[in-house]
């Protein structure tokens, strides 16, 4: 069967993605693969662009765009077919766990020709996610970046004002889930659960995570003073942190949360709302193109 391509770009990326998408057109155009560029905009979204359009006569999916655009594709996919990744986000924390390349040349032809890679996804609810599900503390940053707009702040910048904005003052909630079949109940700052190793643009949350093992990481952290925080958000960026006795890592294939409306998450860094949450891995559940 020849070769089709769908290619999605997210515009709101910024001039990165377009000028990641005109490399990658102009390429496809020199080894004369055939090839479809379609686009999100504020009417719609990814998810309903690939659901909508990506037909079984496509034969592999490229996306350029950050986190929540590789989110919302994957969660608009309903054919089985090699996907790839052109990072244009403002964390791309997902890609950090795939080797594509350094460069933009490398990364193209990863993304046309490279080896195909079975990988996991983790689901909550009914939408699936590629790098995490953060509840908590980390979730309370991306409900506030959508309802608290600070005027000139973007991206990385709007992010860490936000972190310190509420790092030293957040009070830990009380998280009711069960890990598998056990029952948990505890005060904790945040609990994430993770396919993949990284998260906020740098932080290293689940440094032992991986995309392939067909379980799901999971972090939580409780009772950490305000000075504290401060005194070791750097071992949160590089991965040391597990060192903290108020600090906990499992492997498991399900977590649950129950309802609790003092809690807000994010799924891949995109507003999730609040619990309950039902969280379970699906092995092997895609097909991904990495660097040969």
């Amino acid at each position: 069967m020849p070769r089709k391509i769908f290619v999605i770009w997210n515009p709101f990326a910024g001039g990165k993605a377009l000028k990641i998408c005109k490399k990658l057109s102009e390429t496809l155009n020199n080894q004369e693969v055939d090839y479809q560029v379609f686009d999100t905009n504020e009417s719609k979204s990814a998810t309903t662009t690939v659901s909508e359009f990506l037909d079984a006569s496509f034969t592999d999916l490229i996306i350029i765009g950050g986190d929540g655009t590789i989110n919302e594709s994957v969660n608009g996919l309903k054919h089985d077919i090699p996907v790839s990744i052109l990072p244009a986000g403002t964390g791309d924390d997902f890609i950090k766990n795939v080797a594509i390349g350094k460069t933009l040349e490398v990364q193209i032809d990863t993304a046309i020709n490279g080896e195909i890679k079975r990988i996991d996804l983790g689901q909550c609810n009914d939408r699936k996610f590629v790098n995490g599900v953060g509840i908590g503390f980390d979730g309370q940053i991306v409900e506030d970046m959508a309802s608290k707009r600070v005027p000139l702040l973007r991206g990385h910048a709007a992010y860490y004002y936000h972190v310190l904005r509420i790092l030293g003052g957040y009070k830990e909630r009380s998280f009711d889930y069960q890990i598998d079949n056990q029952s948990l109940k505890k005060d904790l700052i945040l609990l994430t659960v993770g396919n993949g190793t990284t998260f906020g643009g740098g932080f290293k949350l689940m440094p032992e995570a991986t995309i392939d093992d067909g379980l799901l990481e999971i972090c939580e952290i409780g009772k950490v003073s305000g000075l504290r925080r401060f005194l070791n958000i750097n071992k949160l960026s590089n991965g040391t942190h597990g060192s903290l006795d108020e600090i906990n890592f499992y492997k498991a294939k399900s977590v649950k949360v129950e309802a609790n409306d003092m809690l807000f998450a994010h799924i891949d860094g995109e507003r999730m709302g609040q619990p309950p949450f039902e969280l379970k891995i699906l092995p092997k559940a895609m097909q991904l193109r990495v660097k040969m």
